[in-house]
């Protein structure tokens, strides 16, 4: 899990172009200025990378990269 929270991290970080060390797992993802367009494409990198079919709201319902893992997690368990 702390694999999948590091690369949720990396990937958001990249989006808002911060260093990862910049961005808590605890703070909600709008409080980063995360917008419609980037929670997005973290949705689809996630597609992409862990072959899932997710919805694209998915990132404003888990507001942080902390509840984002754990969803994430919970769907890769269940293949």
């Amino acid at each position: 899990m702390d694999d999948l929270r590091s690369w949720l991290t990396q990937r958001v970080a990249s989006y808002l172009g911060k260093d990862p060390s910049e961005i808590s797992p605890s703070v909600s993802l709008a409080a980063y200025g995360l917008d419609s367009v980037y929670a997005f494409a973290v949705c689809g990198d996630i597609e992409d990378h862990f072959d899932l079919s997710i919805d694209p709201t998915v990132a404003w319902d888990c507001e942080t990269i902390d509840a984002l893992a754990d969803h994430v997690s919970t769907l890769v368990e269940q293949r």
